[in-house]
């Protein structure tokens, strides 16, 4: 190859390059920060942050570059934000965002156990709508279930998702509080020996575990086991408003 077409396929691939690692390089950035803003966001309790977060996801969504990630924060902010708006309709309008995302995440990424996961949660909330939407639902929500364990059985918000999931279903429909227990204390100890090596995947959850923990135990008049899990959640995210200001003076209230 000549000297001359040496540097013009260099020039090339250069340029086919650089635009390329230039649009990687803010997503990665707008990741970072809205993950950071989100966690602070949910730990506070406070949904302006959490809506800062999500509009930096959405603006990494619009990018090439790694959208399945882009889309799946997008939607667990909009899911965070279910709780944090004191409207309905906003409500209901953050659950339909976070489906939407969701799905968008697993075009991308088919049968990824992170997305559906979070999917199963989400409609799980919907399902809690009434009987008609717990029909239709509920078993939405256990499918993205299956998916989620027989791609990744040990992942721990796939064993949260599973907790939480056999905690709100009524018994006649499959739930189990004693599963449920289960699930969530496998959850914690999972999430307490698991950490991944990229800072943008997904490394939420360890603190909800132990709330959810909490819960399944104060209402199976466990008050002790309950204190202790919510304690644990207080560790692991320390200031967290919905442990320290709602659960903890719940159950104080109930003893």
């Amino acid at each position: 190859m000549s000297r001359l077409m040496h540097s013009l396929l260099l020039a090339l691939l250069l340029a086919l390059w650089i635009p390329l690692a230039a649009a990687a390089q803010p997503v990665d950035s707008l990741l970072t920060q809205g993950i950071s803003q989100l966690t602070d966001g949910v730990t506070r309790g406070h949904a302006p942050t959490v809506q800062q977060a999500r509009a930096l996801f959405e603006r990494a969504s619009s990018s090439d570059a790694r959208p399945a990630l882009s889309h799946y924060y997008t939607a667990l902010a909009s899911y965070r934000l279910i709780d944090l708006v004191d409207d309905e309709d906003r409500s209901d309008a953050y659950m339909d965002d976070a489906q939407t995302h969701l799905e968008a995440a697993l075009d991308h990424r088919s049968g990824w156990a992170e997305a559906n996961a979070l999917l199963a949660l989400v409609y799980g909330r919907k399902a809690a709508g009434g009987m008609i939407s717990g029909m239709r639902y509920g078993s939405k929500s256990n499918n993205a279930i299956e998916r989620a364990r027989e791609a990744a059985p040990n992942n721990p918000r796939v064993l949260l998702a599973q907790g939480i999931s056999l905690y709100n279903t009524p018994s006649m429909w499959g739930g189990d509080t004693d599963e449920a227990i289960a699930r969530l204390q496998e959850a914690t100890n999972r999430f307490a020996n698991t950490s991944p090596t990229d800072p943008l995947q997904p490394n939420w959850g360890h603190a909800d575990a132990y709330a959810w923990l909490g819960i399944a135990h104060a209402n199976d008049n466990r008050p002790r086991e309950a204190r202790a899990a919510f304690e644990n959640a207080l560790d692991v995210r320390p200031g967290y408003g919905w442990v320290q200001h709602v659960l903890m003076p719940e159950l104080a209230a109930a003893e």
